[in-house]
């Protein structure tokens, strides 16, 4: 059961940075409650997702994720449900309008569902310790409800006034030994955005789909300690305003790395830093996540 704590120790939070551990395998019946915060500068909106040009834009996020796992017909199953509260503030320039907005108040939530479909079985705490795990492939879809706080006069919002739809295939490989376990995660996205028909200083705001790469290869350094190393690659989400486009297509390569401790066997910490390393679309992107993670 150690190594069951030390290896389910992430959760889901903006859909497009979720972090390391959150696809692994898991033995059904699990709990898991889990707050995190972030601290972000850069030039995109609040829910990371369309570049402003030119912005200087600080966001600070607070997370609390339930997660539950189940089986069903003989799968891992996994739900979530991701309320989210934040901070944005700083200097943007949207259809010429120049303005200095600072609002707090709650994002879009987000729930999701995840079902294995290959080397994904529903497992029971005795039989997932002994289970000697391999290519696993998830079905995911998710979405963000569109219940944010919103000000169309705002040119930063918390919410975003419309659905987000995320649909991805998590893919996961595991190696090494339960002590020592080494983890691959390859999850592959599209995200598809509903019309918000409120933006600032405009009727109608639409948003091309956007394909985003997240990738984490993390280690057991010991029987509590563990690290990761974080990839992250987003192309497209243009916004088309009043049927103009806005020339702020998304292509970057983000890279950061994560230390975890398993602190007691419910509890686990993590810290997370990274930035972007290469880009196509001039954008500026730092983070810092702080993670929590208690398990029953």
């Amino acid at each position: 059961m150690v190594f069951v704590f030390v290896l389910i120790s992430a959760s889901p939070l903006l859909g497009q940075d979720e972090g390391p551990r959150v696809y692994l395998l898991a033995p059904t019946g699990l709990n898991l409650i889990v707050p995190t915060y972030i601290n972000r500068q850069t030039d995109l909106n609040f829910s990371d997702d369309i570049l402003i040009k030119p912005a200087h834009v600080k966001a600070e996020t607070y997370v609390l994720s339930f997660m539950r796992y189940i089986g069903i017909g003989g799968h891992l199953a996994e739900v979530w449900i991701t309320p989210i509260w934040g901070r944005v503030s700083g200097t943007a320039v949207t259809q010429l309008v120049p303005g200095l907005t600072q609002t707090t108040g709650l994002a879009d939530p987000y729930i999701a569902f995840r079902i294995g479909v290959i080397g994904a079985p529903a497992l029971k705490g005795p039989e997932f310790a002994t289970y000697k795990q391999g290519f696993q492939l998830y079905a995911l879809v998710g979405a963000y409800i569109p219940i944010g706080d919103y000000k169309s006069e705002a040119p930063l919002n918390i919410g975003t006034n419309r659905w987000t739809i995320r649909l991805g295939l998590p893919m996961v490989m595991s190696f090494g030994s339960l002590s020592r376990p080494v983890s691959l995660e390859v999850v592959p996205s599209v995200f598809v955005y509903t019309d918000n028909n409120k933006p600032f200083h405009a009727k109608t705001r639409q948003q091309d789909p956007a394909f985003v790469i997240e990738s984490h290869l993390s280690h057991n350094f010991a029987s509590k300690l563990w690290g990761s190393g974080d990839l992250r690659f987003i192309t497209g989400g243009e916004t088309i305003t009043d049927g103009v486009a806005d020339n702020n297509r998304n292509l970057r390569l983000g890279l950061g790395a994560t230390i975890g401790y398993q602190v007691l066997k419910p509890l686990g910490l993590q810290m997370t830093y990274g930035g972007v390393v290469a880009r196509g679309d001039d954008s500026r992107w730092r983070m810092l996540r702080l993670r929590m993670t208690l398990t029953f």
